[in-house]
């Protein structure tokens, strides 16, 4: 019975595969990258974000399950995605202290371009380019239907 009071740790490597905020950080910053240049939208509401980001997910892996709970879990954690890119001055807030959360808009500041273009990695690219697919293939707002099955059924 002692082993069970034992404290224990994940790997680092799969604290990584699977909880790695920094990747998080990259996939929305590359979002909000690809809108300002190929959407030419230079503000995307948190509801945008995660269309995008849930499109990317599901083109990008083979599981037919419903997304549901795995949206709620990072709908309440984009905001603290968005706080830490901010800090960074990656992105720009748009809005005020009065402004509800379904109404913010978020934009990607010069010092997150910056950030983007400087990281010279295939993995980027290709992940940069699969966004640009997405957003030409799925616009926002003409497939809610299809976005509402896929997070309860699993299936676009």
């Amino acid at each position: 019975m002692k082993h069970i009071n034992k404290q224990s740790h994940l790997s680092s490597e799969i604290e990584l595969l699977f909880d790695n905020k920094k990747l998080d950080l990259l996939k929305y910053l590359g979002i909000l990258y690809q809108a300002k240049d190929i959407c030419r939208q230079r503000q995307l509401s948190l509801e945008q974000l995660l269309y995008y980001y849930y499109m990317l997910y599901f083109e990008t892996t083979d599981i037919n399950t419903p997304l549901i709970y795995k949206y709620l879990r990072d709908k309440k954690q984009i905001n603290e995605i968005i706080i830490y890119l901010e800090n960074l001055e990656f992105v720009q807030i748009h809005g005020d202290l009065f402004t509800r959360l379904n109404k913010l808009k978020v934009s990607i500041s010069e010092t997150g371009i910056n950030a983007i273009d400087s990281l010279q990695s295939e993995s980027v690219e290709m992940y940069l380019k699969q966004i640009i697919a997405i957003m030409e293939k799925y616009p926002y707002g003409t497939k809610n239907l299809e976005f509402q099955k896929l997070l309860y059924e699993g299936e676009f």
